[in-house]
């Protein structure tokens, strides 16, 4: 295919040499010459150079750099202007007008940028996304605990960026840290229409509407929350709760090891697990989670429980 191209514009330019004025010949020729580096000046193979002129509108001449970033050729009439581009994937193109004059030789040498080189060196500014810069702005002012200013440039970076989840997404947290949450299940609400699959909202949408008393949508999301997180250890300890409420021991033993496998400093599962371990009659196991109860929480709601049974047991 590269062939064919280079044939066309060949063709191209015998067809110009022959449209032109009788009195065209070698002496009206011009020779023309370069090499293209990049911005640390090394040489650059297989940059496409196409040259055109607006005299002649059908002339067209594509070549290719060597090994050593060399080109060249031969223009049949030196007496018209030329246009120079010069492009290579992963560079800044570049363009030039250049007239040669007749008969002689002129050098065309051109240095190509990447787009992090044409900063460096001043030739292009960087271009900042107003968004991008609000947004992160924002997210700095969270983590440096200024939840009413990182609140503030949240809403600017909504206001930029209305269809961006992200930028919802933030405000919630902010909201959430701030127990706005009128503000939490809006932006939370919105984010989550925007991108359905962000589960990590649904947590933050429980929690507030139950902060609120809405009991009926707290539970709607509590669902949610249970069905995309359901190895988290409060979801599996609220199962655990529930089926040692039933006095199913036997049921909630194995998931409130699991909690504790997770999250080892969960006080009321080491108290639920050794009540649990009691009714099944694992005596040790009751006192080794009884004990990490108090130790973990001493002053606990269910510490003299805890004391009794361990004391009944010595």
């Amino acid at each position: 295919m590269h062939s064919f191209r280079t044939a066309r514009a060949l063709s191209g330019a015998v067809l110009a040499f022959f449209l032109l004025p009788a009195t065209l010949n070698g002496q009206q020729q011009g020779r023309i010459t370069g090499k293209v580096t990049d911005g640390k000046g090394e040489s650059q193979a297989d940059v496409k150079i196409t040259i055109t002129t607006k005299f002649i509108g059908n002339f067209k001449l594509e070549l290719k750099t060597g090994k050593d970033g060399k080109w060249g050729t031969i223009l049949n009439d030196a007496t018209m202007l030329y246009h120079y581009r010069f492009e290579k994937e992963g560079f800044i193109p570049w363009e030039q007008d250049k007239k040669v004059p007749i008969g002689g030789s002129e050098v065309l040498d051109v240095q190509l940028l990447t787009q992090t080189q044409a900063i460096e060196k001043g030739v292009v500014k960087q271009v900042e996304d107003p968004f991008t810069t609000t947004y992160n702005a924002a997210v700095e002012a969270y983590q440096a605990g200024d939840f009413e200013a990182a609140f503030a440039k949240a809403q600017e970076a909504i206001k930029l960026g209305p269809d961006k989840a992200i930028a919802y997404n933030l405000g919630a947290t902010i909201a959430l840290k701030k127990k706005d949450w009128n503000n939490t299940i809006a932006l939370g609400e919105k984010s989550l229409a925007l991108e359905p699959d962000n589960t990590s909202l649904v947590g933050m949408l429980m929690d507030a509407y139950r902060a609120k008393g809405d009991k009926a949508k707290a539970a709607e999301y509590e669902k949610k929350y249970i069905a995309a997180n359901p190895d988290q250890p409060e979801v599996l300890y609220n199962q655990a709760v529930e089926l040692y409420n039933k006095n199913d021991f036997k049921g909630a033993e194995p998931l409130l090891r699991k909690v504790i496998e997770g999250k080892p400093d969960f006080a009321k599962a080491h108290y639920l697990l050794g009540m649990s371990c009691v009714n099944l009659n694992k005596i040790p196991d009751m006192k080794k989670h009884l004990s990490e109860y108090l130790k973990l929480d001493p002053k606990g709601a269910d510490a003299g429980t805890a004391k009794e049974m361990l004391d009944a047991f010595k």
